[in-house]
């Protein structure tokens, strides 16, 4: 008895597979994605890349691909690559099997497409084929027959759409990315051109204006190709002059099995439901309606700048009728209230924004500098996947030297993904386009030694020991540049150039201000690059981290870095200090240091200022230290007072004999420095070669205290088989 009942329940599970489902309503706007087995039914907005699961049981367990939505009756059809067998969906995504003959036995399919009723499935070196589906208008278990179009089929494909105005198939072979035009009445193929594009495109789309949609399985990215402009009368010499290069649209999901299907007919957003979209409202040329790409990020009521959710539109606005006064969705409000200036955009100069963001999110955002009507210049992108908080966050921006004065525009968008271009959609957030304006302020430079040169730095690094006083324990390039208004520094900033490394110890590296006070410097816009990556730190260990501008000092103390040996990697033990160990320099840095209150140029300190090294906390630093003396050692130029940081208990110690009463210090009894500043670019001595070898005349200098052979550095002076080279 329970085997029969099991029986006739079985045979009402098989029967139930073939129960006619209702079709759609109408024709969606969305995209349909199916991945897996049993395959998952997803929706995809195209325009953001943002995508729900609709169904993830569809009644069998197998996996459907091939899928097309036939227009006629409103339902998907596609291939059961589980069992063979040719399967449609109506809008409760359950599958239902048809009847179909005249295909290759135990031959899987995975593109395919329908248009006028008819289903086109293709294989490589199988063929094109078609299924007319008229027959289940009057009977859904109607018996269907494959038909051969052509048995020529060379392209490698993964999926193909129904372009809605020419009726011909188009889709990108995966391994050369060229895009190809397929007749579906005799099967013949045309190459188009190369989209720039290549991988697996499992699921591709077209839109009712005729632009084509791909979505590439290993990374979910969307892309879009303008095919809009063509029509049944086409012509091949038209088709081989379409520029088809594929250009970023969206993000969406990622898959290793992946096909997709949609109405062609329908418009990418439905005006007739409330629009859930973000676009920006520039000008056209900055990439602002959807035809163009715009910028645009799906509502998610979390993500936005401002106080005010932002409404939403159905596409860019592009002229005075923005939609801060359009009429959108019943009602219309100012939700543009994210992002202040705070002070001026003036070339040069520093600039201080104030973006406030309702949630935890990213934010990028671009300038156009050059006035030339885009974002896709140069150094326009000021803010790269900037992490904002909650509520107000203080951005610094520097506007280049060459910025054109005038009104121009900036777009900032505001998301939960990383990596955004000033184009495209996302899945979350905000876009805010602001005009701006450019102006050009009274300012001079003042630069040591000059614009375009350098002086030398080099540190003894065994200091209060002379030990074998090689000079090159820390070598560097560094140049000083004032920035100056009505008379008044109003911004100081410092370059320099790593050259060497010989030593065993780690030193950091620092710059005093002598005379300008730490609370003058402007902890906002204060900037340090290295290698041009702006730094929050100046180095980390661990969870701890260490400041730029140090606090606990009277003096600005500018920290460039904790630990030098951490930007340099070498060929030999030591970097750029051995013989034959020549190779490139790795490692620069920019440091910029704006004024709050400026300061009058006669009480500006003297360049270089005061550059120092000093310990990298935690680390051994000689025997003469009975404990890791960390960043209480400094070393700076000869009768340089070190700053508030350092241990004075260390004066005096070994060969040192400074005296902070007279206001010598870091000299030995000699006059012999620790520290040297040399107006030129200096060659160094190499390892464990001293720089009185090197340099015979030095010790004169030194020990005159710089009143005597004044020109001990100059090549022609100098013992160059004790040289680096």
């Amino acid at each position: 008895m329970m085997y029969r009942l099991l029986l006739m329940l079985l045979t009402f599970i098989i029967i139930t597979t073939g129960i006619r489902a209702a079709p759609f309503s109408h024709c969606p706007s969305k995209a349909f994605l199916f991945q897996g087995k049993p395959v998952s039914s997803y929706g995809v907005n195209l325009v953001t890349g943002n995508y729900d699961l609709i169904e993830d049981n569809p009644g069998i367990n197998a996996n459907v691909n091939g899928v097309g939505f036939n227009e006629t009756d409103r339902y998907l059809y596609g291939f059961n690559t589980t069992y063979f067998q040719l399967v449609r969906l109506g809008s409760d995504f359950q599958i239902q099997t048809l009847n179909l003959s005249g295909l290759p036995a135990q031959t899987t399919f995975y593109v395919g497409d329908v248009a006028n009723h008819v289903y086109y499935l293709y294989r490589k070196n199988t063929g094109f084929y078609k299924v007319d589906l008229s027959p289940l208008d009057s009977d859904s278990n109607a018996q269907l027959t494959a038909e051969l179009i052509t048995a020529q089929a060379g392209v490698r494909l993964t999926d193909f759409a129904f372009h809605p105005k020419d009726k011909k198939l188009y889709g990108v072979d995966n391994s050369s990315g060229v895009l190809y035009q397929f007749n579906p009445d005799n099967g013949s193929t045309l190459a188009i051109g190369d989209t720039g594009e290549t991988g697996t495109f499992g699921a591709v789309y077209f839109d009712v204006n005729g632009y084509f949609y791909l979505s590439r399985n290993q990374d979910g990215q969307i892309y879009r190709i303008n095919l809009s402009a063509l029509t049944e009368n086409t012509s091949p010499a038209e088709l081989a002059a379409l520029d088809v290069a594929a250009i970023k649209f969206a993000d969406g999901p990622s898959s290793n099995q992946n096909d997709g299907a949609r109405c062609a007919s329908a418009p990418l957003i439905d005006t007739d439901t409330e629009s859930n979209i973000d676009f920006g409202d520039a000008p056209a040329s900055y990439g602002t309606t959807l035809a163009d790409n715009g910028a645009r990020h799906l509502l998610d009521g979390e993500t936005y700048l401002g106080l005010a959710a932002p409404d939403g539109d159905y596409d860019g606005y592009t002229g005075s009728d923005s939609d801060d006064s359009s009429l959108v969705n019943g009602q219309s409000y100012d939700d543009e209230d994210g992002v202040n200036f705070v002070t001026a955009l003036e070339t040069g100069l520093d600039a201080v924004v104030r973006v406030y963001a309702a949630n935890n999110g990213v934010l990028n955002a671009w300038f156009d500098w050059n006035r030339d009507g885009d974002f896709n210049d140069e150094n326009e992108q000021a803010f790269t996947d900037i992490r904002l908080t909650a509520g107000f966050n203080n951005l610094a921006l520097r506007v280049p030297d060459n910025a054109i004065e005038g009104g121009s525009w900036s777009r900032f968008r505001f998301s939960q993904q990383t990596g955004l271009s000033y184009s495209g959609g996302s899945s979350s957030g905000e876009v805010e386009d602001h005009a701006i304006n450019i102006s050009r302020p009274d300012i001079s430079y003042r630069h040591y030694p000059g614009e375009s040169s350098w002086v030398t730095l080099a540190y003894e690094d065994k200091w209060p020991q002379t030990d074998d006083y090689d000079m090159n324990d820390v070598v560097f390039r560094y140049r000083t540049t004032e920035v100056i208004r009505e008379g008044r520094v109003i911004r100081i900033d410092i370059s320099g150039k790593l050259q060497a490394l010989g030593a065993e110890y780690h030193s950091g590296f620092a710059i005093q201000l002598p005379n300008i006070a730490s609370s003058n410097v402007n902890p906002v816009t204060l900037r340090l690059l290295h290698n041009n990556i702006k730094q929050a730190y100046s180095g980390t260990n661990g969870a701890d981290t260490y400041e730029i501008l140090e606090s606990g000092t009277s003096n600005a103390v500018i920290v460039v870095s904790q630990d030098l040996w951490q930007h340099a990697s070498s060929i030999c033990r030591y970097f750029r200090s051995e013989m034959g160990c020549n190779q490139p320099v790795t490692f620069d840095f920019q440091v910029s240091v704006p004024l709050i209150t400026p300061v009058p140029l006669s009480e500006m300190p003297a360049p270089p200022y005061d550059p120092f090294i000093f310990g990298t906390p935690g680390l051994y630093h000689g025997d003469i230290f009975s404990y890791q003396p960390g960043r209480e050692l400094e070393i700076h130029l000869a009768d340089h007072p070190p700053t508030e940081k350092f241990n004075p208990g260390y004066f005096g110690l070994a060969d040192d004999t400074s005296d902070a009463a007279s206001g010598r210090y870091y000299r030995n009894a000699n006059n012999l420095p620790w520290a040297l500043e040399v107006v030129e670019q200096w060659q160094w001595p190499s390892e464990r070669k001293t720089i009185l070898q090197a340099y015979p005349q030095f010790r004169q200098f030194a020990e005159s205290k710089g009143r005597s052979a004044t020109s001990w550095f100059d090549s022609s002076q100098s013992d160059s088989q004790y040289l680096f080279h």
